[in-house]
């Protein structure tokens, strides 16, 4: 017996998938979650496109502490009047489009706190049951970059033909070989889908890391959603989106402006920003030049 024998799985209702080749759009959260760019996108999503719960983690327990994912646990009362918990879970929607569009099946995956490699082979058993040929991640991260300039999304597929629709609709591509850092066990669930044939696709926006805003980083949400709506013909309105956006980010030029060191670090990060737009490269790298780490040690009071 392995252990693997006694963990849940997910429960489903499975929808009619004959003749239906869907293509899923993921959320890790708890990584490629910066801004929380990643839970607004989905939750959008899944609210313009009326998808249909179809699925979760019967018993979310196996794979989560609650207590680390405290949070996302939430007591209320139901339109009955009966008091319901909430726990932390992943969940599985469905949305049912007209050919020649694909079908979407849009994953909500929470990071596992417990045997990863379980949960792993759950979500990819999954992704196989629905008939998923396309599997995309969306998210965000911190990088160092300006807040002064486009939001920037790369993103790399496995095969050639998608590469090419990214850099068509303005994704520029990362070399993800040559990453060296941490990671999440979630980078393994598109090695294995790979492997099983299903093309994987990634697209990441890259936000400034020197300040932190109280609600969601819009401009994120924006890029993401700009990018996902032109490769998958989603007609999702956004304009909200970029206005709220760009409201935020006027507000952190005030606060920029307010202090020197941060004025400093806003401009040395533009000079870098425009000269690898010149280049036409992301330079994958965690080092930053002594004139950038030293401008956001004072910028934070860092010794």
């Amino acid at each position: 017996m392995d252990i693997g024998d006694f963990l849940t799985d997910f429960k489903l209702q499975l929808p009619d998938l004959k003749g239906r080749s869907p293509h899923a759009i993921s959320v890790h959260i708890g990584w490629l979650n910066w801004g929380n760019v990643g839970d607004v996108a989905f939750d959008e999503l899944v609210e313009h496109a009326k998808a249909q719960k179809i699925g979760e983690f019967e018993r979310p327990g196996d794979f989560y502490n609650f207590v680390a994912y405290r949070d996302r646990s939430r007591s209320y009362i139901d339109n009955e009047g009966v008091r319901r918990t909430e726990f932390p879970n992943s969940v599985v929607y469905y949305v049912r489009r007209a050919p020649p569009l694909s079908d979407l099946v849009l994953v909500h995956l929470l990071e596992p706190t417990q045997f990863g490699e379980v949960y792993v082979d759950r979500v990819v058993a999954l992704l196989k049951r629905l008939n998923v040929v396309s599997y995309q991640v969306i998210g965000a991260m911190g990088s160092h970059v300006p807040h002064t300039r486009p939001i920037r999304v790369t993103g790399r597929s496995s095969t050639p033909e998608t590469t090419e629709r990214l850099k068509k609709i303005g994704v520029r591509e990362t070399m993800g070989g040559q990453y060296q850092g941490p990671t999440s066990i979630f980078n393994t669930i598109s090695s294995k889908l790979q492997s099983e044939g299903i093309t994987t696709v990634s697209l990441i926006a890259h936000l400034p890391t020197y300040f932190s805003l109280q609600e969601a980083d819009f401009n994120g949400v924006f890029s993401i959603l700009n990018v996902l709506s032109k490769l998958e013909g989603i007609e999702i309105p956004l304009e909200r989106f970029e206005s709220v956006g760009r409201q935020q980010y006027d507000t952190v030029s005030k606060e920029v402006r307010l202090s020197q060191s941060l004025t400093a670090l806003s401009q040395e990060l533009e000079n870098i920003y425009d000269q690898e737009e010149e280049k036409g490269k992301e330079e994958e790298t965690t080092r930053l030049p002594p004139s950038i780490q030293k401008a956001i040690d004072e910028a934070f009071d860092k010794n």
